[in-house]
């Protein structure tokens, strides 16, 4: 019986130790979580979601030149304005239906600044292009 409470006692103590660490920032409170840009994937594609809910989150994404980009397109908002994301300057042109997230692989981008809208070229946001230092 003591052993038994000792192993429950033990592994309940290694949990705890644990927890933070498995958490992550984001589930702690950490405002610094929310400021850092995603790392890039294993395959080194840096993977961005921007949430369409009367406008877009975030309205301007910061990437590097030559970096692979995938962007997750989630929309929220159920106004005709969002029912698709335009990326005129790249020929893109996607529908987002509402609660589906929608994947866009950018191709590679060179250095400046590409602006997407609405399809009624109504709600705007940008991926700003840094050059490669």
């Amino acid at each position: 019986m003591l052993l038994k409470r000792l192993l429950v006692v033990s592994g309940l103590l290694a949990a705890s130790l644990l927890a933070p660490s498995l958490l992550g920032p984001s589930l702690l409170g950490s405002s610094a979580a929310a400021e850092e840009a995603p790392a890039p994937s294993p395959q080194g594609v840096r993977e961005i979601e921007i949430v369409v809910d009367g406008g877009y989150t975030p309205s301007r994404v910061v990437v590097t030149e030559g970096a692979r980009v995938r962007l997750k397109v989630i929309r929220r908002d159920r106004s005709p304005c969002t029912r698709e994301i335009v990326f005129a300057s790249l020929g893109i042109r996607r529908e987002l239906p509402t609660g589906v997230p929608v994947v866009i692989e950018l191709p590679t981008l060179s250095p400046g600044e590409i602006e997407f809208t609405c399809g009624m070229n109504m709600l705007r946001g940008a991926i700003v292009v840094a050059p490669r230092k």
